[in-house]
């Protein structure tokens, strides 16, 4: 009986091990998917990979929305056939979205079939995807040399929103579908940036401050990926809480004359200052020249007027000079001051050859002789003639 028993225990364990799954590599259960995966209307080739985001959830301590990484790439065996299978720490319940790796570096959004995937604990959950790509790529390239072509897509933004608006600040958000960084133009007047932030991230936000009440800013956000492409948003607008102030100025036209000049030679730089506002108020116009202050001018405008400001500088350096005034800007350029060679010395034409002087007393001979001579024939004729 205990033999009996031994050989039932045996074969219950082998029987156990015979129904439990041979994972082949695939990371463990709470949270999985597998699926297929098609590409421009074909059953994807070995080497593509797959992320999955989760989208709603809190990001990480560094701010990055949580995302899982493919296990494995398409086409290997596994009892969880076909393909993939992603996994990853995201909150039950989460929205979550599906992205195709084309080059190793940008990852274009995939749809999916379900259209809405949730991520649920203890579930391994089958998902088809199909993602559309503008040109044929070879699959896997760049995360093992598979050389796939160069990335020249720019990301594609979605859900660009501002939001937490108050007096003086607000939030502008957007999505990418593919990790790039965050920049925001903003401007009532002039145009201004935001500072650049180079984390590279699929949800962005930008805190913009030091905005004025009651004012209309328009804005674009631009977010550029790993291989240098760069998106840019259409325009958009939103207005900060509050009254505007009684006189609010603006600046254009900024003008630099002549924008190359010799050394110690001045430079005019002339803007307009216009008060848009509904009563009169003052405003300070400040010239930086290479980020240091030059010169200050106080201007006092009554509503809706308009002046010209002008400064002057000049350089005893040989550079290129920035110029900022309240946001505009330009650029100079001084340069060393050329002094013409000195003409090469002309010879002096040589003197003619002097005459010899005349000896007159041979000369007076010479006439005397002829006179006598004349007068000699003269008596000769006359003698005959008698």
């Amino acid at each position: 009986m205990k033999v009996k028993a031994t050989v039932l225990t045996v074969l219950a364990i082998l029987l156990g091990m015979m129904a439990t799954p041979v994972y082949a590599g695939v990371p463990p259960l709470p949270h999985a998917f597998y699926g297929t995966l098609e590409v421009n209307g074909s059953d994807a080739e070995p080497g593509y990979r797959v992320k999955a985001q989760g989208i709603g959830v809190a990001p990480d301590i560094e701010g990055n929305p949580i995302t899982t990484e493919f296990v494995g790439e398409y086409g290997q065996v596994g009892p969880l056939q076909p393909k993939l299978i992603v996994q990853g720490d995201i909150a039950d319940g989460a929205e979550i979205e599906f992205y195709v790796s084309v080059d190793g570096v940008t990852w274009v959004e995939a749809e999916t079939d379900p259209a809405s995937v949730l991520w649920h604990s203890g579930e391994i959950t089958r998902v088809d995807l199909s993602a559309t790509i503008a040109e044929p790529i070879s699959p896997g390239g760049g995360g093992g040399g598979g050389g796939g072509t160069p990335d020249t897509t720019a990301p594609i933004m979605s859900n660009i929103s501002a939001s937490t608006i108050s007096e003086t600040a607000a939030d502008i958000s957007w999505r990418t579908n593919e990790a790039s960084t965050s920049q925001v133009e903003y401007w009532a007047s002039p145009s201004k940036f935001s500072p650049l932030d180079e984390t590279m991230v699929y949800n962005h936000l930008v805190h913009l401050t030091d905005l004025t009440p009651g004012t209309t800013y328009h804005y674009k956000t631009m977010s550029k990926d790993a291989a240098g492409n760069v998106a840019v948003s259409d325009e958009d607008t939103f207005k900060t809480l509050g009254e505007a102030p009684d006189a609010i100025f603006t600046t254009r036209d900024l003008s630099i004359s002549p924008t190359e000049v010799n050394i110690g030679e001045t430079v005019t730089i002339t803007l307009s200052v216009t008060n848009t506002g509904t009563a009169t108020g003052s405003y300070k116009v400040t010239l930086k020249v290479k980020g240091v202050v030059e010169a200050t001018r106080e201007v006092t405008l009554d509503a809706g007027a308009s002046k010209e400001v002008t400064f002057t500088t000049s350089k005893d350096k040989a550079a290129t000079y920035s110029v900022d005034v309240n946001g505009l800007s330009g650029s100079f350029k001084v340069k060393e001051k050329v002094v013409p060679a000195p003409a090469p010395a002309q010879e002096p034409e040589p003197a003619p050859p002097a005459k010899p002087p005349v000896n007159w007393p041979v000369v007076g001979g010479i006439i005397g002789g002829v006179i006598v001579v004349g007068l000699a024939i003269l008596f000769l004729v006359r003698r005959r003639a008698a």
